[in-house]
Order: structure tokens, then sequence, then C-alpha cells
């Protein structure tokens, strides 16, 4: 029995489909992988946001998701409660895999299903599994007979060079969108910085006015009670007055340090702004707290 499902992996690998147009179904999947995001999100928020990680209008996800059911179903493709269990396992691993090792890699989650019923760590759950199973049925027993014949008649060599073509758009595409990716990482981690940074500094500030608050009652009250003897405490009075403008001086030091930090910290601020407004529905575990905030930021000035 596993030699037969074997023979058939291997037929449907080898001999019905060449390299390139394999490579086609992967970018043809990704793309209407892609379009079904976009509608949905269309569809629930009422207008239109890029749904994939990539600048382009791909979602290789549901390429390779695609190819993990057409390889992991072809033994069973005549019995459908088959297809559908063995494709959804196939595209579940392939997608907790895929979220985990993003998440792992820029500290951003671009999706979640951490407040959905019977999810495992957020990354996969039971309503995302039944889509899967749903749609390695219709793969598997629908489209992929339809669609069968007008691949074979795609010419191998015409098949090889556009596929070139669309991984090297995509190779491109790829390492520009890390770069983005990995951009809004250090950004936030940055911003956490500084924001740390500053609540120390306030702090710093709010110990400084305490003590210049007391020095001053202090000063005052050594002042009136030793009116009598004024010649002896003048000497300390000065003293306490010296410390007090140091003080000041620290006060004001500090606060300029304070400008600087808010200044760069606005302008970060911004910069991860525009590098959110890409990926709006981006998550993060490492830095739920900061994109909270610059979301509600964003909401605020909207309503201003």
């Amino acid at each position: 029995m596993l030699n037969e499902e074997m023979e058939a992996v291997k037929a449907l690998l080898l001999e019905e489909y060449s390299l390139g147009q394999w490579i086609l179904i992967f970018f043809a999947c990704s793309f209407l992988g892609w379009c079904w995001e976009v509608s949905l999100y269309l569809v629930k928020e009422r207008r239109f946001v890029n749904r994939g990680f990539l600048f382009g209008p791909i979602l290789p996800i549901y390429g390779f998701g695609a190819l993990f059911i057409l390889l992991t179903c072809v033994p069973f493709k005549e019995n459908t409660l088959a297809v559908a269990f063995v494709g959804m396992a196939a595209a579940s691993l392939l997608e907790y895999v895929t979220g985990y090792a993003m998440e792992k890699l820029f500290h951003m989650r671009y999706w979640d299903y951490s407040k959905r019923r019977l999810n495992l760590n957020g990354y996969i759950c039971l309503m995302s599994a039944a889509t899967w199973a749903v749609f390695s049925v219709a793969l598997v027993q629908i489209v992929h007979p339809m669609a069968h014949p007008y691949i074979c008649r795609i010419l191998p060599v015409p098949a090889m060079i556009l596929s070139i073509i669309l991984i090297a758009l995509l190779i491109t595409d790829t390492v520009f969108s890390v770069r983005r990716a990995l951009d809004l990482r250090k950004l936030l981690e940055i911003m956490e910085r500084h924001a740390k940074e500053i609540e120390k500094l306030h702090d710093g500030l709010d110990r400084i006015g305490d003590r210049l608050t007391e020095l001053l009652k202090t000063a005052y009250a050594d002042a009136m009670e030793e009116k009598q003897r004024r010649k002896e405490r003048l000497a300390a009075a000065k003293n306490q007055i010296s410390q007090i403008r140091k003080q000041r001086h620290h006060k004001e030091a500090i606060h300029e340090r304070v400008q600087l930090q808010n200044d760069a910290y606005q302008r970060r601020l911004k910069r991860a702004q525009r590098v959110l407004r890409a990926n709006p529905s981006a998550l993060s575990r490492s830095h739920s707290g900061m994109i909270e905030r610059l979301r509600q930021i964003r909401r605020e000035e909207k309503k201003n």
C-alpha cells in the first residue's frame, strides 16, 4: 500500500508536470491566496490592505500549501474524507512552522488566532484547519482536474523561462520585505529602550525637584531661626544655595537630555507608523505594548 502511494506521488511529481509548470502552479496559487485574503479583509474592514508579507500581490504560504496538499493527497484523491484530513494536517503544519519562524525572526505576527477557540499558540486554530480541509477537497477533486489540461498545454521551455522571471521578482521582493521587517523590529526595540530611558530621566527629575524643595525649606527655616546668629549661619546658607544652584544646573542638563530623547522618540515614532501602515494587521508578542500604543496614537490622530 505504501509503495503504491509513493508511486502515485512520484508520478505526479516527475511525470505529469515539468519543474517550470510546478513553479507556475505555486505562483498561481500564491496569487489566488492573496486575492482571497484581500477580499476577506475588504468585506470585513471595507478598505484595501495588502495582506501579504511581501510588497507584491502574492502569499507564498498558499502556494506552498497547495503543493503540499497536491503531493500528500494524490494517493487518496478518490476519498474525500481522506483528502480533507491529510490536506488539513499538511497545510496546518506548514502554517504553524511558518508563523513560528517568522515571529522568531522578525518579532512580529502576521496572523494571529489567539482569540479564536481551539487554537495552538495562536499560529493555527480549528477554523483555519477546517478551511484548509475545504480548500484541500476543492483543490484536489475540483480545481486540479479542471486545470490539469490547461497546465499541460504550457510548454516546458516557456514555463521555465516565465518561472525564472517570477522567481527573480520574488527574490527581489523578499529581500526588500525582509529589510523592511527587520527595520521595523529594530525601530520597536530602539523605541522601547528610549521609552525606558525617558521614564528613568523623569523619575530623576522628580527626585531632584523634591530635593530642591527640601533644600529651600531648610534654607528658609535656618535663615529665620538663626537670624540672631547670622554671621555663623551665613556660610552654611551660602553653601546650601550653592547646592541648590548645582541641583538646578543638573536639572536643566537632564531636561535637555529628556528633550533630545523625546525628539528622537518622535522621529522614530513617525517612522514606525509609516512602516506599520503597510502591515496594519501585524502583531507582536515581544512588542505588543508598543504596537498598541502606536495604533492608539494613530486612532487619536484620525479623531482629531
